[in-house]
Order: C-alpha cells, then sequence, then structure tokens
C-alpha cells in the first residue's frame, strides 16, 4: 500500500516544477540540452520566441511542457520519453525557469532617451 502514494507524490513534484529546481546543475545542463536538441533553433537562443512560441522568462507549467513534447500540437516535433527522458525535459524546464525577465523600456538609458 505504501507504492500508492508514490505516484501522488510524483504528480504533486511535477505540478510544482520541484524536481526542476532540485538540483543547482540541472540548469547547466538543461542549457546544454536545450540547444543540443534543438530547441533554441524555432523557441530562440533564451526561450524568447521566434518560429516558435515564448518559453521564458516563466515557462508554462511543467505538466504543460511534458504534453507538449510527448503530444505536440501544429508543426512541433515529438519528443517521446526515448528521446527525450523525463530527467532532460526537468532539466531544460530548470534553465528556462531560470532565463531572468528582461528590463523595462523605461530603464534602458537609450530607449528611455527615445521615450518623449
Amino acid at each position: 500500500m505504501q507504492f500508492a502514494f508514490v505516484p501522488m507524490i510524483l504528480v504533486c513534484a511535477i505540478a510544482t516544477g520541484a524536481f526542476a529546481a532540485d538540483k543547482p546543475n540541472d540548469v547547466a545542463r538543461g542549457k546544454q540540452l536545450y540547444t543540443a536538441t534543438g530547441c533554441d533553433q524555432c523557441h530562440g537562443t533564451h526561450g524568447q520566441g521566434g518560429a516558435g512560441p515564448r518559453l521564458a522568462p516563466g515557462p508554462i507549467p511543467y505538466e504543460g511542457v511534458i504534453m507538449q513534447l510527448r503530444k505536440p500540437r501544429v508543426r512541433m516535433p515529438l519528443y517521446s520519453a526515448v528521446v527525450m527522458p523525463d530527467s532532460d525535459v526537468a532539466a531544460i524546464f530548470a534553465y528556462l525557469q531560470s532565463v531572468p525577465k528582461g528590463k523595462a523600456a523605461s530603464e534602458i538609458p537609450l530607449l528611455k532617451a527615445l521615450s518623449y
């Protein structure tokens, strides 16, 4: 009966993104995987978007990322668990969570000088 609780704990960890942020090394590994698997080709070098939607800063919830990878919509290629294990997805998600939000135009001197 103890094993019945394991899936629920796993679901809670996924829903909160807990295991993406647990390991600091996941950010560096996630950044490397993001580029190596070609995510940057459609979603931009830092997840800012391009041919594909913006992923960072503030990515969609982890479960949404998994769903989109495993059962993609539109032109997104399929990334099965064999091609991209959940541990790799968690690392990429950790990287996307680490992308800082950009400054507002009013905080950038050159842009601030241009606005009247």
